[in-house]
């Protein structure tokens, strides 16, 4: 099959990623159809994807003539039978449970047409170990990132069995819908992304729990010495601007202490305990009382997008 063949995207789960996940598609014009089995979850899911596209055309992504049109391609259903009919990609959102997985591939397996590429979107699961089919030449993942919808990054990860054909198609695809596909050899759960933020995150809270500084001012350190760099000469590149005998040398002798890899959060384990989940639940590190879940979104997805529009000018 070619890229241009492809015609029907089926998304199944409609939680954080799947919408978002659906959106894309539909923005490019694909037919889409967003799959739950809780009909409250899809309702969420079609209220966050009008408010995305708004956003969107604030911000002269999409013209705002065109909302309803984009909408109108998503079919939202509570059936894995209409999803998956005439589906040339399907891609599966479901919990991270090893059960529940192999049961959606299985089925999927049986529904789509013999031509159609099955991917997940799984961050820690090594689905090659357990999923079963009769197609694995055309079963991957497709590791997309919050929000799918505006992070361009998407890894593409070949199993055991994947069809090189496969892995060219599922790229061709992503490149077509303005994403950045980066295709990983082999399995490693979390992949990049996933595993540096893990790794950075006992940092963070390392400086948190000790009161060496906030959580705003943390977040401001990040973004304008770390982040701001990385956009430019990413991780590796940075080492030969900085020099590799000195890194070499940083790493026989360390500058400084990094936190023990032991080191047990608190700070996050007491807001948990509290309910304070972040912005779902109007409350975490920080306070987002008095706003939607839906504003706060538009406002990160407002200062994402205009970052965006100036990277494309570079």
């Amino acid at each position: 099959m070619k890229k241009d063949e492809v015609r029907k995207i089926a998304v199944i789960g409609a939680g954080t990623m799947g919408h978002g996940i659906a959106q894309s598609f539909a923005q490019e014009g694909y037919r889409v159809s967003l799959m739950d089995s809780f009909a409250q979850s899809l309702e969420r899911a079609r209220s966050l994807i009008a408010s995305s596209l708004n956003t969107m055309a604030g911000e002269q992504f999409i013209d705002r003539n065109s909302i309803e049109d984009i909408i109108g391609r998503i079919t939202f259903t509570m059936s894995l039978e209409e999803a998956a009919q005439d589906a040339d990609i399907a891609f599966e959102c479901v919990v991270e449970d090893v059960k529940a997985k192999k049961e959606v591939f299985a089925r999927l397996d049986g529904l789509c047409p013999p031509h159609a590429l099955l991917a997940s979107n799984t961050t820690f699961l090594n689905i090659f170990d357990f999923v079963e089919t009769s197609r694995p030449g055309k079963v991957l993942i497709a590791h997309w990132y919050a929000p799918p919808q505006v992070i361009p990054l998407v890894d593409v990860v070949r199993g055991p069995q994947t069809d090189q054909t496969s892995v060219n198609l599922m790229s061709e695809v992503l490149r077509g819908i303005g994403k950045k596909p980066v295709v990983f050899n082999k399995f490693v759960s979390g992949y990049l992304v996933s595993r540096l933020q893990f790794a950075l995150q006992r940092e963070v809270f390392y400086l948190l729990d000790n009161d060496y500084l906030s959580p705003e001012e943390l977040d401001e350190a990040a973004k304008w010495g770390l982040a701001l760099r990385m956009m430019v000469v990413g991780l590796v590149q940075r080492i030969d601007f900085g020099g590799l005998d000195l890194t070499a040398r940083n790493l026989e002798k360390p500058s400084f202490p990094p936190a023990p890899l032991e080191y047990r959060p608190r700070k996050i384990f007491e807001l948990v305990q509290q309910g304070y989940l972040g912005v779902k639940s109007g409350r975490g590190f920080y306070d987002y009382r008095g706003r939607s879940e839906a504003e706060v979104c538009a406002e990160r997805d407002t200062k994402l997008l205009k970052i965006l529009k100036f990277l494309k000018m570079l």
